[in-house]
Order: C-alpha cells, then sequence, then structure tokens
C-alpha cells in the first residue's frame, strides 16, 4: 500500500504512529510548509532537539541516527533532519531505510526534505521507504487548488475582506505559491478589519519592523538590527512568531544557497526576492556552512522557546543568533 499524501492533506495524517517522513516537490512554500507542520507537531509529541544533516555529512546519516536511537543524555526526543538539496537521491538515504527497526525507534524522528520534483515509485528503495515513511508530495498546485490553500492561509481575515483579498492575491500571483505566501505574511502584520487600504499606509510605522529586520541582518548591521528587535519586544512582542519565521528564512535560504551548484536560483526558489539576491549572495560569502547549520538548530530552539516548551529566555537567544548572523 502506496503511503503518499499530498502537502495539503498532511494534517490527517499525522495521528498515525509515523516517525519517518519524506517531503518531496517542486512548489518550495509547500515544503516549508509540510516541514513546519511536522516540526510543530513532532514537539507537541516531546521531541525537543534537533540534530541537521546536509550533504557534507550525509555519510555521517547511519550513525548519527543508532547514536540518537536510545535519546539524548538528557532524555529527550530528538529529530533528525536531512536536507537533500540537488540531485539524484544518495545511497546514504536510501540506505537508511535498510536499519533494522528503524521505524521502531521511538526516541527519533526523521524528516528527509528533498527538492526532487519527481519520485519513482517502482523504485526498490521508493516501495521499501513506503512501508516504513509517510510521503508527501508538494507538487505544482491547479489554480482551484491555490485558492483553498490561500483561503486557508487567510483564516485570521474576517469573513468580509477575505473574498476579495483572494481574488486579489490570486489574479496578481497566480501560479507563484512564493508570492502570495509573502503576502499573507504582510498582511498579518498590517491587516486591519474593513481597512484595506491600511496595509499599504502602515508600511512605514512600527507594525512593519520585522521586515526591515530582514535588510539590516543581511547588510550585517547589528546596532540597527537590535535595535529593531528591542522596539518590537517593548510594543509588539505578540510578533515573536514571526521574528523566528524572518531569521529562520534567513538563515535556512543562506544554508540552502551555500549548497546549491545555482545559488541565485536557490534564493529565488527559498522565497527571497529577487532584488535582494546579491545582497543575500554577500551575506553567505561572510559565513561558513558548518555556521548556519548549527544556527538552524539554534532557530528550531528559539521556536520552543517562543512557545513556552523551552526554559530558554526567547529574547535574550533571538538576540544572541543575530549578533552572531550580523558579526563583522
Amino acid at each position: 500500500m502506496l503511503l503518499k499524501c499530498d502537502a495539503l492533506a498532511i494534517k490527517k495524517y499525522l495521528d498515525k504512529t509515523h516517525n519517518i517522513f519524506f517531503i518531496f516537490g517542486s512548489e518550495v512554500v509547500l515544503r516549508n510548509n509540510s516541514k513546519d507542520t511536522l516540526n510543530k507537531t513532532l514537539s507537541e509529541k516531546g521531541y525537543k532537539e534537533k540534530t541537521i544533516i546536509n550533504k557534507e555529512d550525509f555519510d555521517k546519516i547511519e550513525q548519527t541516527i543508532i547514536e540518537n536511537a536510545s535519546g539524548s543524555l538528557f532524555g529527550s526526543k530528538i529529530i533528525i533532519e536531512i536536507n537533500h538539496d540537488q540531485g539524484k537521491i544518495p545511497d546514504q538515504i536510501i540506505k537508511l531505510f535498510q536499519i533494522e527497526k528503524i521505524n521502531k525507534m521511538d526516541n527519533i524522528a526523521i524528516i528527509i526534505n528533498s527538492n526532487n520534483e519527481k519520485l519513482n515509485f517502482k523504485t526498490k528503495w521508493v516501495k521499501a521507504m513506503d512501508e516504513l515513511a509517510l510521503i508527501i508530495d508538494c507538487k505544482k498546485l491547479k489554480s482551484f487548488e491555490e485558492r483553498i490553500w490561500l483561503k486557508h492561509q487567510l483564516a485570521f481575515i474576517s469573513e468580509k475582506d477575505r473574498p476579495d483579498l483572494i481574488q486579489n492575491i490570486s489574479e496578481m500571483n497566480s501560479g507563484n505559491l512564493v508570492a502570495q505566501h509573502n503576502e499573507v505574511k504582510l498582511l498579518k502584520l498590517t491587516y486591519i478589519e474593513g481597512d484595506l487600504k491600511g496595509r499599504s499606509s502602515s508600511i512605514e510605522s512600527a507594525e512593519f519592523m520585522p521586515f526591515e529586520l530582514e535588510d539590516e541582518i543581511i547588510s550585517r548591521n547589528t546596532k540597527k538590527a537590535l535595535k529593531i528587535i528591542h522596539s518590537i519586544k517593548s510594543s509588539e512582542d505578540h510578533y515573536a512568531p514571526l521574528l523566528v519565521w524572518i531569521v529562520g528564512k534567513i538563515i535556512n535560504s543562506a544554508a540552502d544557497a551555500r549548497q546549491s551548484k545555482n545559488p541565485v536560483n536557490s534564493l529565488i526558489k527559498s522565497g527571497v526576492w529577487s532584488n535582494k539576491t546579491s545582497e543575500y549572495m554577500n551575506f553567505i560569502k561572510n559565513h561558513k556552512l558548518q555556521s548556519l547549520i548549527a544556527l538552524q538548530k539554534n532557530i528550531f530552539e528559539l521556536d520552543l522557546a517562543n512557545k513556552g516548551l523551552s526554559e530558554k529566555n526567547f529574547w535574550h537567544e533571538l538576540d544572541n543568533i543575530v549578533v552572531r548572523l550580523t558579526a563583522k
């Protein structure tokens, strides 16, 4: 039995007893959303730590799984996130489905995030994966599916304003889910019920500062970046989840681009606006891949702190991450 689901239906499958997940497909927004949904669900189930494996450490996949199978030294359950950025699926990933009783290792969960657009479900290794993992297909959406996705993303909008926004965003960005996703994030900052024009007039207000943070971080302006964070903390601390998303987007986009043969194309696929790619490239040159991988783990821990699932101080940890990102 092929256990595959479309990205839009992932929540229907999360009550199952899976601890291995394989995400693939051409739509980067759906891949990222699926990964976020899995991380959130797993953290609620007690997975409080994360190990991230990128291509330069693929040889350590089996060792990492076996070493963590009994949990961490502190008794925590662990998420092992494997990022496959390009090319065919490597043998190191294929072989993990041959590890004895891998789906019975209750202290670990494995998320394989692949940018492969298609899988051959007749191949031996995919059949083996089918027996052990939930396979999540993040293919491009049809027009009516985009509208369903957008309607769900705009659930925070009043019923009176939602139809017009869905129509406008869909028409302006048809076939471009990254652009639609960015519009949703902007609306979460600027939307005022009954005043759709309010989002443009608020661009210069304090409410727009979270997105200004991205510019200051990639330009490595520590002073201004910290000033924005402290201003938000004192007056708009409900934007903390958005700050996690913004800083996480910077780190994940940079890490993916670092490993890609075409880093600019990788940045655009990650949702970076084309007019910011040159700034991102300058930013990436100043950060080694290992440093970015370590920061990916820090973002996961920051998200737990924001949700009250960690004893760490959210704002203190955010300051530390931003200082590391902007250090010269």
